[in-house]
């Protein structure tokens, strides 16, 4: 037999009363479950070097103009901006908190021809896209190979930067006068310090523009 439960004018008023007091409090109880807001743990990099920027040098007449094509990267560089550390021969690590500011092509190209306007006897430094209107004595093009961090239990942690650059005399129809190799020696890196591992790789990427200069063919 059905039983039916009748409430008084006062109960059903108390009851409305009480409900939204109740809805409240189960909202706010889910709300205290949603964890906190944290800060973005990433930190973003340039590729700077220790040494300040040189001035651009005064060119005298003669001087060299030179074009300098965009910079080349292995395919694990030139995907993301994640800072890589390399572990043995064959593993690396993507630093995901840890990034570079800008494309690492035109982080080393900047680099290379910050250095070759500050050496001597070079008028110009053109980049991509070059005007035909501009007439270019030397076109240099460069190949990283490695630009990173290096972990290995028996030589430390170091940053590892490697190239391999071209020098072409266009006053001889393009023909390639210079190929070299740039391996400057593993800079020791305390394997934490992300800032310090971006200024040694600047530091190299410098070193590579220093290089070119002295190479360049008069």
């Amino acid at each position: 037999m059905k039983t039916t439960t009748f409430l008084s004018p006062a109960s059903k008023a108390l009851c409305a009363f009480r409900a939204p007091g109740l809805l409240a409090a189960l909202l706010l109880a889910g709300c205290s479950v949603l964890p906190a807001p944290t800060a973005d743990p990433t930190r973003f990099y340039l590729l700077q070097g220790t040494a300040k920027p040189p001035e651009p040098a005064t060119a005298a007449v003669g001087a060299l103009r030179i074009g300098v094509h965009s910079i080349q990267l292995p395919p694990y560089l030139s995907n993301n901006r994640t800072m890589v550390v390399r572990s043995g021969v064959n593993e690396i690590r993507y630093e995901d908190y840890a990034r570079w500011a800008e494309p690492l092509e035109a982080a080393v190209l900047h680099a290379v021809r910050e250095r070759l306007l500050a050496a001597g006897g070079i008028a110009t430094a053109e980049t991509p896209p070059f005007s035909p209107d501009v007439r270019r004595d030397l076109d240099v093009t460069v190949r990283v190979l490695r630009c990173e961090g290096a972990s290995d239990p028996a030589k430390g942690n170091t940053a590892q930067f490697e190239a391999v650059y071209e020098i072409a005399d266009l006053r001889q129809n393009g023909q390639i006068v210079v190929r070299r190799d740039f391996k400057p020696a593993a800079a020791e890196w305390n394997g934490t310090d992300f800032a310090q591992l971006a200024a040694k790789l600047g530091d190299a990427a410098a070193a590579l523009g220093n290089d070119i200069a002295v190479n360049l063919p008069r």
